[in-house]
């Protein structure tokens, strides 16, 4: 085995000789240290070593972002990991499915086409949720945001505007007659 001019992270982590054949030489070069350090403190040499080498090479790349991203994860949070991540995100699709909708309802109010009304549940507060933060609200740098809050009240607002003016609608006709 022939040795390599610069150690891989890895090698250079484990204080070894990093030859050609070194497995994580590909996904951890020499800049990497920081990445390599994480999943080696959380996972360990010998168990990421066993994952590459059930995976097809191609898989592998994957495999490792998806390990450094969890493992820098772990050790910012140790209980929750990156499920809170996912948990927010997973928020923030909901409120933007919610957006969609609104916007959808006005569009067909807009064509003169009355939509069903909204059922949004309710807004889900921090009061209600203080002992699980799992379930706060997520909390977003993107500037464009609706909170449930204002998802639920502006719903409301379509819909009130809308039974008025079919209320209008039906004085009119029943005037009219």
């Amino acid at each position: 085995m022939e040795k390599m001019s610069t150690p891989c992270a890895a090698c250079k982590y484990l204080r070894r000789k990093c030859t050609q054949a070194c497995l994580f030489a590909p996904y951890f070069p020499p800049n990497k240290l920081n990445d390599y350090t994480a999943i080696h403190k959380v996972f360990g040499a010998s168990q990421v070593a066993k994952i590459l080498k059930d995976l097809h090479p191609s898989q592998r790349q994957d495999a490792v972002n998806s390990l450094v991203y969890e493992a820098q994860a772990l050790l910012l949070d140790k209980v929750h990991g990156c499920s809170l991540h996912i948990c927010n995100l997973q928020r923030q699709l909901k409120d933007l499915q919610d957006q969609l909708q609104i916007a959808k309802n006005h569009i067909a109010y807009y064509n003169h086409i009355v939509p069903p009304p909204l059922d949004l549940p309710p807004p889900i507060t921090y009061q209600q949720n203080h002992q699980n933060p799992m379930l706060m609200p997520a909390v977003s740098n993107y500037v464009g945001q609706i909170t449930s809050q204002q998802l639920h009240e502006e719903a409301h607002r379509v819909e009130s505007e809308i039974s008025d003016q079919v209320q209008r609608m039906q004085l009119n006709a029943a005037q009219s007659k």
